[in-house]
């Protein structure tokens, strides 16, 4: 059976450029890096158009993204339906998320081609607010899926076919260096919104303890608040938007990666933060202010997201000796073999025999 997979990349030089997700696409990469599918179709976001060159055999880039008016708006169908003519019967085609872009292959294969395994990869979903929105019709389309594999565990994803895996740990990883010394050190990284990185929250604690040091480093659409507390406080340092590459070298240098989301945000009930999985891989010590059941057996910090609590939080986590806070630190090969590349081929298998 030939394993397809539909997904939203360009090669990882080309990513930050073109305003893709970094997280997202180097999810896809490691899937792909590690020989998980026979055959990949990338179908881009809208704001991605004209004539622009991509040294990518994958992509399916119609001219109509050139145009102007309907055609232009109309150039990701016309790119889903030249996919549909590709895929052969009784292959089994894993979706990356049901979106706007990938939507209506979906529906082609679940009406047209039967034998065809339509299968999705929740990475992460919003909760939709009325019945028969957009939302909600995304996650109809999602839970008549043949199977689903979720890094959530919500009781929104309903397929009884189904694995729960919070991410992907690439094959053939290299070793990367341990936590030995612990410094009182921070990083949030990512996407910098109020409800995934609680980021004033953040600047208030940090800006009153001036012997640990927070180190910022992404986007949001509004940084002036960030490059006040940083201009004002020595100990708040902001990056901003970085390179892959700076931001592996922040990481392998700073003990502590805080994955501080809203717990109270409908959509972090439906998604997990992939900078979880990497921050592992890179032996970091995860600071989190949510509880993830999909990471038993892994050893992380859970706090509070309120202010006051949050000091708290972190003031006991750094009283704690330094042989007690290294038993969070150096998991890397603990996330190798509970989330690696094998794990996911063997996951799909399974579904796929059913």
């Amino acid at each position: 059976m030939k394993r397809i997979f539909i997904a939203h990349i360009l090669p990882r030089k080309d990513v930050l450029q073109n305003h893709l997700s970094v997280a997202g696409c180097n999810f896809c990469w490691n899937l792909i890096e590690g020989g998980v599918f026979d055959k990949v179709y990338s179908v881009l976001p809208p704001f991605i158009n004209g004539n622009k060159k991509f040294d990518y055999p994958d992509l399916v880039y119609s001219d109509w993204r050139y145009s102007n008016g309907l055609k232009k708006k109309l150039a990701a169908i016309k790119e889903q339906l030249d996919i549909f003519k590709q895929i052969p019967q009784e292959a089994s085609v894993w979706f990356y998320n049901i979106t706007l872009i990938n939507f209506f292959l979906f529906i082609l294969l679940r009406l047209l081609r039967p034998k065809v395994k339509s299968n999705v990869i929740i990475l992460d979903y919003t909760p939709y607010q009325r019945k028969y929105s957009l939302s909600y019709w995304m996650l109809w389309l999602c839970n008549h899926a043949n199977g689903t594999i979720t890094l959530a565990n919500s009781p929104l994803f309903n397929v009884a076919n189904t694995f729960l895996l919070p991410g992907v740990v690439p094959e053939n990883t290299d070793t990367h260096p341990k936590v030995e010394m612990i410094t009182k050190e921070f990083l949030i990284s990512g996407v910098l919104r109020e409800e995934i990185s609680l980021i004033s929250m953040l600047l208030k604690v940090f800006s009153k303890m001036p012997e640990c040091k927070l180190h910022i480093s992404g986007f949001c659409e509004d940084d002036s608040i960030i490059k006040e507390y940083s201009s004002k406080y020595n100990n708040i340092i902001y990056h901003g938007k970085v390179e892959y590459k700076e931001y592996v070298q922040l990481l392998e240098t700073i003990p502590f990666l805080l994955s501080t989301r809203d717990p109270k945000a409908p959509e972090n009930q439906c998604n997990f933060p992939s900078k979880i999985i990497e921050a592992l891989l890179y032996n970091r010590i995860i600071v989190s202010t949510i509880h993830y059941a999909q990471l038993d057996g892994v050893k992380y910090f859970e706090v509070s997201s309120d202010v006051a609590q949050f000091a708290v939080d972190i003031n006991q986590i750094l009283a704690m000796s330094s042989d007690n806070i290294l038993d969070f630190a150096n998991q890397s090969s603990k996330v190798k073999a509970k989330y690696g590349v094998g794990i996911w081929k063997k996951a799909m298998e399974v579904i796929e025999q059913k």
